[in-house]
């Protein structure tokens, strides 16, 4: 499968391509650093040096790469700048996703994460103990803990034909 990833020079998108490579996909993968293309190279993808604010230039790179799925995996963590990160997880979302339906893409996948920690006035620890509902014992089954033998689901999204 061709698949275009979208963040591919961050921490998982580095590990995802290699991951990818292995099963046989053909994986183009984004960077908006010059320099960290020879990377992605080495890793086994195709590098592409796009912005995910620039609207046109992210469609450009999509429909180039005609894939058959995307990965989402834009954010801004590495001066720890909420601001920045949600700007990116915003906008760049959003060109990420026009710009799949501009090229016909019909499947994406897109990381999420939910903070879940004990509250207080200090930051939270690993060693902490949770007040998350999940890790209560709790009638209704959805937020029970799953078991860690569980894999992780991917759950993709088909676009609508408009």
């Amino acid at each position: 499968m061709r698949v275009f990833l979208a963040g591919g020079s961050g921490v998982l998108g580095r590990g995802l391509i290699p991951a990818l490579v292995g099963l046989g996909h053909e994986v183009v993968a984004t960077t908006r650093r010059d320099g960290a293309a020879p990377e992605l190279a080495a890793l086994g993808a195709t590098p592409v040096v796009v912005d995910a604010f620039d609207a046109p230039g992210l469609a450009r790179a999509v429909a180039d790469a005609r894939p058959e799925l995307i990965i989402h995996q834009l954010t801004d963590l590495s001066a720890f700048n909420g601001q920045a990160n949600s700007r990116l997880r915003i906008e760049g979302t959003r060109n990420l996703v026009d710009a799949a339906r501009a090229a016909g893409v019909e499947r994406m996948i897109a990381q999420s994460i939910a903070w879940a920690y004990a509250s207080g006035t200090t930051p939270a620890r690993e060693s902490d103990p949770s007040t998350s509902p999940r890790h209560r014992t709790s009638p209704d089954p959805r937020l029970r803990r799953e078991p860690p033998t569980r894999r992780p689901r991917l759950r993709q999204t088909r676009f609508p034909r408009w």
